[in-house]
C-alpha cells in the first residue's frame, strides 16, 4: 500500500460546513491526527490530504477541505480550493450535523457534486449524546443509519449513495464507516484497464529504452517506467531495460525477436532508427495516454500541427513540478522540436502541477504531458475540458512521435482499439 502511487489511488474527498465535524471524522477514520481541530470555525485552510488502506477499494488519498461557508477574509479562496479538488476525486463524503438542518449551501453543493458525477457518501455527525438502542437502526444492508435525521430531509437521501450516523469524536462505529467507504463505486478510477492491457502475455519479451540524461532522477527510474516494469512481471513477461545506445547490442543478443519495445518519448528518433521495422515500437507516454485518458482524443488532436499559424498559441502542461534542465523536455525539446518543423512564431504559454486553465478556448493547440502523477479523473477532466470548448489537445508521447515522422507506428500496438472507436488515421 505505502508503494502505491498517489495518482494510482482512490481519492476521497470530505466536504461540509464549518465545524460540522470533517476534521474530526478524517481523525476518527483513520485513527492519527491529520487534521487540526477546533472549535474555531474555519481551522481547516488548503486541503490536507492523507494515505491509507480502506478495503476493498485498496489504497486511497482522503482530503479534508475548507468549509463551505467560510466567511474568513480568505473564505472565497479557500472555497475554491475546494471546488478544485470535487474535479479530482473518485468519491465524496459530506458532512452534516444532527443538530442542524441542511442549508441552501448544503443542497447546492450536494447538488455540485452530484452533477460531476461523484458517488456521495453522507455522514451524520452526532453532536447530542444518544442512546444507541434508541436511536440506532440497522438498514436492510447492516448500515448504522440515524432515520429521523435523513427521513426529515428526503432530498439528501435522493442525492447520497450511502449514509452513515455516529459521534465522531468516539471510534465506536469507526469500522462500520469504513465498510460504508469501501462498499462505494468510485468514479473513474483506473482498474478499468491496466497499462499494459492486450501486449504482453506469459513469456513474452519487452524491451524498455530509459536514457539516463541530466534530467534523468538520480539513482531512480522515472514513475512510467517502474510502473510498465511491474505490469510486465505481473503478466509474466520478460523485462530487458537499456538505453538507446545499448539497444542493437541487446537486440543481437536475443534469439527471438520482442513482442514490443517501449521508449522515453524524448529518444523517440533514435530508438526508430535502431528498432527494426517488423518490431513494434511505442513508448511510456502513449502508453500513459491509453491507460489515463482517451488515446484517439490527442491522437486526433495532433492533427492541428498542420493549421497552427504565425502567432497562434500553444499550452505546454505538465502534471508534475519539478526543477527545469537545460534539456528539458517541456521548455526546451519540444520547442525545439516544433521551430524544426517550421514552427518559429508560435506563442508558447506553460502550466506545471494543478494548474490547468479552465477556459482553454482562446489556445490553438494543447500540448500535455504523460500525466503519470495525476489521477484518470484528472486526466479526462482535461482533455474534456479541451474538446468541449474546441481546442485540440495532443500529449508529450503522440506529438514527439508525429514531429518525428513515425506516428503511425507508435501507435500501431493500439490500432485495433482505435478503429473499434471510429478513428481514422
Amino acid at each position: 500500500m505505502e508503494q502505491t502511487p498517489k495518482a494510482n489511488r482512490v481519492h476521497i474527498g470530505f466536504f461540509g460546513r464549518c465545524n460540522a465535524g470533517k476534521s474530526t471524522l478524517i481523525n476518527m477514520l483513520t485513527d492519527q491526527p491529520v487534521s487540526l481541530v477546533s472549535e474555531v470555525a474555519g481551522t481547516t485552510t488548503d486541503p490536507v490530504s492523507k494515505s491509507m488502506e480502506i478495503l476493498p477499494l485498496g489504497p486511497v488519498v482522503i482530503t479534508d477541505t475548507a468549509g463551505i461557508d467560510d466567511t474568513s477574509e480568505l473564505g472565497a479562496l479557500r472555497i475554491e480550493k475546494s471546488e478544485e479538488i470535487i474535479k479530482k476525486i473518485n468519491l465524496a463524503v459530506y458532512v452534516l450535523r444532527n443538530d442542524e438542518a441542511p442549508t441552501a449551501d448544503d443542497m447546492m453543493w450536494l447538488n455540485k457534486l452530484k452533477q460531476n458525477n461523484v458517488p456521495i457518501a453522507l455522514f451524520i455527525n452526532e453532536i447530542n449524546t444518544f442512546d444507541s438502542k434508541s436511536t440506532h437502526d440497522n438498514d436492510s444492508n447492516g448500515n448504522d443509519t440515524n432515520p429521523n435525521y435523513v427521513d426529515a430531509y428526503p432530498d439528501l437521501s435522493a442525492i447520497a449513495t450511502v449514509v452513515g450516523s455516529t459521534d465522531f469524536t468516539s471510534n465506536r462505529d469507526r469500522l462500520t464507516l469504513l465498510d460504508l467507504l469501501g462498499g462505494l463505486t468510485p468514479l473513474d478510477v483506473e482498474g478499468e484497464q491496466s497499462l499494459l492491457q492486450g501486449l504482453v502475455d506469459p513469456g513474452d519479451t519487452i524491451i524498455l529504452v530509459c536514457p539516463i540524461d541530466s534530467a534523468a532522477p538520480k539513482g531512480r527510474l522515472i514513475l512510467p517506467q517502474v510502473q510498465t516494469i511491474r505490469e510486465i512481471l505481473d503478466h509474466k513477461g520478460l523485462a530487458l531495460v537499456c538505453q538507446t545506445e545499448e539497444l542493437p547490442t541487446m537486440l543481437g543478443k536475443l534469439s527471438q525477436k520482442p513482442k514490443l519495445v517501449i521508449t522515453d518519448s524524448q529518444a523517440f528518433e533514435a530508438v526508430n532508427a535502431l528498432t527494426p521495422a517488423d518490431i513494434p515500437l511505442t513508448s511510456f507516454s502513449i502508453l500513459m495516454a491509453r491507460f489515463k485518458g482517451k488515446l484517439q482524443d490527442l491522437v486526433t488532436g495532433v492533427k492541428a500541427l498542420n493549421n497552427l499559424k504565425p502567432g497562434a498559441r500553444v499550452l505546454i502542461s505538465e502534471g508534475c513540478t519539478h526543477r527545469r534542465q537545460c534539456d528539458d523536455i517541456g521548455t526546451v525539446k519540444i520547442p525545439m522540436w516544433l521551430k524544426k518543423k517550421g514552427h518559429t512564431d508560435l506563442q508558447l504559454e506553460f502550466t506545471s502541477g494543478g494548474a490547468f486553465p479552465k477556459d482553454v478556448s482562446d489556445y490553438d493547440l494543447i500540448i500535455h504531458c504523460g500525466a503519470c502523477m495525476l489521477t484518470r479523473r484528472e486526466v479526462l477532466r482535461r482533455i474534456d475540458c479541451a474538446v468541449v470548448q474546441g481546442t485540440p489537445i495532443v500529449n508529450y508521447g503522440v506529438l514527439i512521435a508525429s514531429l518525428h515522422g513515425i506516428l503511425e507506428r507508435a501507435i500501431s500496438p493500439f490500432m485495433d482499439e482505435l478503429d473499434r472507436k471510429g478513428f481514422e488515421c
